[in-house]
């Protein structure tokens, strides 16, 4: 199980890693404001799908 787990936080850690430093330089270029809605896009939108398709898969949902 913790082979899992480890396969699973490695890329995580990369994706969120990048997309911080992505949402940085959109609000180094436009604004503040800009880069916040960039990074609760990009980080939480496929937090939610994933969450929404897992509740989908198991019947709970």
């Amino acid at each position: 199980m913790g082979a899992g787990l480890v396969v699973l936080v490695i890329p995580l850690f990369l994706y969120l890693m990048l997309v911080t430093l992505l949402c940085v330089k959109v609000g180094n270029r436009t604004s503040r404001k800009m880069g916040w809605l960039f990074s609760v896009a990009l980080i939480f939108g496929p937090a939610a799908l994933l969450t929404v398709g897992g509740l989908i898969d198991s019947g709970v949902w």
